[in-house]
C-alpha cells in the first residue's frame, strides 16, 4: 500500500479546481469558457453561412430549395443570436475592474447564459454541458463578490439589463442576416 499525502490532488478536473480558487482565478476561467464557446459557434455559423450563400444563389421557383434555405436562415439567425450574447457576456467579463462591481456587472449574465443555453439545447445539444458550467460559474463568483464586499442583489435591475443584452444581440443578428439575405421575408 503506498502512502500518499492528502494535499496531492489528482485525477481533479480543471472546473474544480478553479471552483475551490479565489474570484480571479474563476473569472479567468470564465472567459475561457466564453472564448472556447464563442470560437465553436463562430465557427459553425460561417459554415452554416457559406451553405446558405450557396442556397441564396442557386435560389429559383423551387419550393423545396425555398423552404431549405428558410429552414437554414432561421437556424443562422439563431447562432448569430447566440454568439451576439455570448460576445454581451464577454464583454462583461471585460468590464470587470474589481471586486466592488463584480456582482454589478455579472448579474445579467446569468439570464443571459440560461436564455441561450434553452435556446441552444434543441440546435447544438453538445454545448449544453459547457453553458451550464459557465452558468454556475458566474453564479457562484457573483455571489462570493457580494458576500466579500457586502453589495445587495439587486435581481429586478439585473433582469432588466440582461432583457437590454438579449435585445441588442438579437438586433444585431437580425441585421446580419437581413443584410446578407436582403430579398427574404422569414421573420
Amino acid at each position: 500500500m503506498i502512502n500518499q499525502s492528502k494535499w496531492v490532488i489528482e485525477h481533479e478536473s480543471k472546473s474544480q479546481l478553479v471552483r475551490a480558487s479565489t474570484i480571479k482565478p474563476r473569472i479567468d476561467y470564465a472567459t475561457e469558457i466564453v472564448d472556447g464557446l464563442l470560437d465553436v459557434l463562430t465557427q459553425h455559423r460561417h459554415d452554416v453561412n457559406k451553405n446558405n450563400l450557396d442556397l441564396y444563389k442557386r435560389l429559383d421557383t423551387d419550393c423545396t430549395t425555398l423552404e431549405t434555405l428558410e429552414k437554414q436562415v432561421k437556424y443562422e439567425r439563431e447562432l448569430s443570436y447566440t454568439v451576439e450574447s455570448l460576445r454581451q457576456i464577454r464583454r462583461s467579463l471585460d468590464c470587470i475592474v474589481g471586486l466592488g462591481n463584480v456582482p454589478t456587472v455579472l448579474s445579467p449574465t446569468i439570464s443571459v447564459v440560461r436564455t441561450i443555453r434553452s435556446k441552444l439545447l434543441a440546435l447544438m445539444p453538445t454545448l449544453d454541458f459547457q453553458l451550464g458550467e459557465l452558468s454556475l460559474l458566474l453564479g457562484g463568483i457573483i455571489i462570493d463578490a457580494a458576500h466579500l464586499g457586502s453589495t445587495t442583489l439587486d435581481f429586478a435591475k439585473a433582469n432588466e439589463v440582461s432583457t437590454r443584452l438579449l435585445d441588442e444581440a438579437k438586433l444585431i443578428a437580425d441585421s446580419k442576416i437581413c443584410k446578407q439575405f436582403p430579398n427574404l421575408d422569414f421573420w
